[in-house]
């Protein structure tokens, strides 16, 4: 048995000496002195009341922590005693926004209490997390550094026989503030957005969601939950009700004993009128795990991407804008379906360019189908532009019919035109004259009425037809009207 020894001051001790069965006595100073080394190479030797210092509990300054006593007091005690870090154990019950509102700036708050955010007395939901009075320059941030692929899971085991297990949710929650009224025993937070990964509900894929939990307008009211016999001090009091739908006071009251529950107008819960403002789960965005986005509420019904104008948007109207940047750039939208091989099939698409208007293209976005502009309307097969001919003196044998639909035949000399250059299937184009010096030759590929060459005077006009090339490609004449 080894020698028991009385403690003295100025004696440094090391607890290596000690064993089961020494009798060390010293009084409260006496940590100063004890000394403590951890395990590992180059570990230093300190005292043990250096080592108690590095965590300042708040129950050093007098919290109970028995989850009945509000230790709020002995939190704000810790916090002001030039700690900067203070850790506020389990069970450790507490004024949040009296905290808050007079938590010194710069300290920092462990909360590992877990009982102080109930949405409801008997509700078991842990919350842990850091409490800090920051100010604007001074932003709280929870880290995460890695020298490679810094990754946060959220890993919902389900284990339960619950939603959660068949589902497996994992929400990341944005709330602003916490409720005030019912005590300490009823202090959840105020939801205002979730962004959650979770199984489609009914189905078989993932999906990751952004849901609005509460409208701007709730938020900013600092809204409460409904309960009866609540006093409504005016108009403009904020509550959200029992079935998850927030509403507006209409004027001053104690509320009654019927919880509101509609969901447009405004209805009496038999002592204060409530107006329906928006529902407190509203999804806004999806994406599930095929690629389809949906951007509003209800499901794909296998749309790769949908958008329905939200319930309370004050606009209502579906608009979407596609812009370019840059200088002379156009706008396209293309739809590319599969062929029976499953390769993508080229088809017409949409483009819009400044100066031109809307325009359908081929597929290979050489031409015109049809055009669309403010100053001509509508064209079909090119033949949206009226003004699209020019008037000349060499038109020449074979003139260009691109993009028109109408060609003004000017040639200051004898000239014989026998086909028309740059067609698209099944264009029709318009040749008007402005003067006799112009035939046109009748011949297999250009076929005129009564296969006859024709020398139109002026300011007549011969329509022309492009029969498509998969039966002959050849111009045949529709009509004629000789001045």
């Amino acid at each position: 048995m080894s020698e028991s020894k009385v403690w003295a001051s100025g004696s440094l001790i090391n607890s290596g000496w000690l064993n089961e069965v020494d009798a060390l006595r010293f009084d409260a100073d006496g940590a100063k002195y004890l000394s403590y080394t951890p395990a590992g190479t180059g570990a230093q030797a300190r005292t043990v009341a250096n080592r108690l210092g590095d965590t300042v509990s708040v129950k050093d300054f007098g919290a109970v922590g028995d989850g009945v006593t509000d230790d709020t007091a002995a939190i704000l005690l810790a916090a002001n005693s030039g700690a900067k870090v203070i850790s506020i154990p389990e069970n450790v019950l507490f004024d949040r926004t009296l905290l808050l509102a007079s938590l010194p700036s710069g300290v920092v708050c462990l909360d590992w209490s877990s009982i102080n955010d109930f949405t409801f007395a008997g509700q078991t939901s842990k919350h842990v997390g850091i409490i800090t009075s920051d100010i604007a320059e001074s932003d709280t941030h929870w880290a995460i550094d890695s020298g490679h692929h810094a990754i946060l899971t959220t890993n919902n085991f389900g284990t339960s026989a619950t939603t959660s297990a068949s589902e497996r949710k994992a929400s990341w929650l944005w709330a602003v503030g916490q409720y005030q009224l019912g005590g300490l025993t009823h202090r959840g937070f105020r939801g205002a957005a979730i962004q959650q990964f979770t199984k489609e509900s009914g189905d078989t894929f993932w999906k990751w969601g952004i849901r609005s939990i509460a409208p701007w307008s709730a938020i900013a009211g600092e809204y409460e939950e409904w309960a009866t016999g609540q006093v409504i001090s005016g108009a403009g009091v904020y509550r959200v009700g029992t079935t998850s739908q927030h509403y507006v006071s209409t004027g001053a009251g104690t509320t009654g004993a019927t919880p509101p529950t509609h969901t447009s107008g405004t209805v009496s819960d038999g002592g204060v009128s409530w107006t329906w403002v928006d529902s407190a789960d509203r999804t806004l965005f999806q994406c599930d795990e095929y690629g389809r986005w949906i951007l509003g509420s209800g499901t794909s019904g296998n749309a790769t991407f949908q958008q329905k104008v939200g319930l309370t948007d004050p606009a209502g109207n579906y608009r979407f804008i596609g812009a370019s940047r840059g200088i002379s750039k156009y706008a396209q939208f293309v739809l590319n379906p599969t062929d029976s091989g499953g390769a993508e099939s080229a088809q017409p698409f949409v483009r819009a360019e400044d100066g031109v208007g809307l325009r359908v293209m081929k597929s290979d976005g050489s031409t015109d189908l049809a055009r669309f502009s403010d100053s001509a309307g509508f064209g079909v097969h090119a033949s949206a532009s009226l003004s699209s001919g020019t008037i000349n003196s060499a038109t020449g044998s074979t003139p260009s019919v691109a993009n028109t639909g109408t060609i003004y035949i000017g040639n200051s000399g004898v000239t014989s035109i026998t086909d028309l250059a740059n067609p698209v299937n099944d264009q029709i184009v318009h040749l008007v004259f402005t003067n006799a010096n112009t035939t046109l030759v009748h011949s297999s590929t250009f076929m005129l009425s009564g296969s006859v060459n024709v020398t139109p005077t002026a300011y007549s006009v011969v329509t022309m037809k492009r029969v498509h090339s998969s039966v002959s490609g050849r111009w045949i004449e529709l009509s004629r009207s000789i001045k």
